[in-house]
């Protein structure tokens, strides 16, 4: 196995589907595990032995995971299914989340039709930047304010689109000098999620991110009284659990308001 050349594609199809920060742990994780195997093969036996070295040597459990997810992360890189024993992730912090005012924020910072298309449509949504990136023209439902995305894992589902968020996205098409298909072209994760980070500069905000946008999605619709299990259809998880996981938590401010005096 070629140990540079594995490292630079993994990190390529990383670029492309995750958050820069997160495609660089995940990297710095596989070649610690590649360290791990001196030029032996990988394999599941070899990733649950490597697992098992770290849970041995008492390193905390959110590091164990993350090394595991990454490895994870690999083998589907691959083509492969695995399964590994590891401590499962513990979400105590709240989801970061803009609230609807710091939203109006944002898209008042928006400087081309493509900027409020992106920023009105993330959170309209609640779409993953990369089942955005997927949409083409024909899977768009002008009249039923629909959009026909492919979530992640692969199935198909309809979101809601709202009135403000398909008129964002028609004067984006019109705008746009593009012969393809693909609603946004050739624009990937990277390029939205660099683009973002100038829009909240502009608009004097930190942590402006393409995910943001989802988390503030369901936090707001949760905070005006949507069921749990509407949040869950919306965002597409397959889980309930995911959702109560994720999005079980506000922050302080936000849950005083939920709490009835007495």
């Amino acid at each position: 196995m070629d140990k540079l050349n594995t490292i630079q594609q993994f990190e390529s199809y990383l670029n492309a589907r995750c958050q820069p920060g997160t495609a660089k742990v995940y990297v710095n994780a596989l070649k610690l595990w590649l360290s791990y195997l001196n030029g032996n093969e990988p394999s599941q036996k070899s990733a649950q032995s490597y697992i098992n070295s770290l849970i041995k040597k008492k390193l905390s459990p959110s590091t164990v995971n993350l090394r595991g997810s990454a490895i994870r992360r690999w083998f589907k890189y691959q083509g492969i299914k695995i399964e590994l024993d590891y401590p499962t992730a513990i979400r105590l912090k709240e989801p970061q989340y803009l609230s609807i005012e710091e939203v109006e924020q944002v898209i008042a910072a928006c400087r081309t039709p493509l900027e409020r298309a992106l920023v009105i449509i993330l959170f309209d949504t609640a779409v993953r930047v990369s089942e955005l990136m997927n949409l083409r023209i024909k899977d768009i439902d002008w009249n039923k304010g629909l959009l026909s995305v492919t979530r992640k894992g692969g199935g198909g589902d309809l979101v809601n689109i709202s009135d403000r968020g398909a008129k964002a996205l028609r004067d984006w098409i019109d705008s746009r000098q593009l012969d393809t298909e693909r609603v946004f072209g050739s624009v990937e994760y990277y390029d939205v999620w660099r683009l973002l980070r100038v829009i909240g500069k502009r608009a004097g905000l930190k942590n402006v991110r393409p995910h943001i946008f989802r988390h503030s999605r369901a936090i707001q619709m949760l905070s005006n009284g949507a069921t749990i299990y509407a949040v869950q259809q919306h965002l597409g998880h397959k889980n309930i659990s995911t959702t109560m996981n994720v999005y079980g938590r506000f922050k302080a401010a936000d849950l005083k308001e939920q709490i009835p005096s007495w």
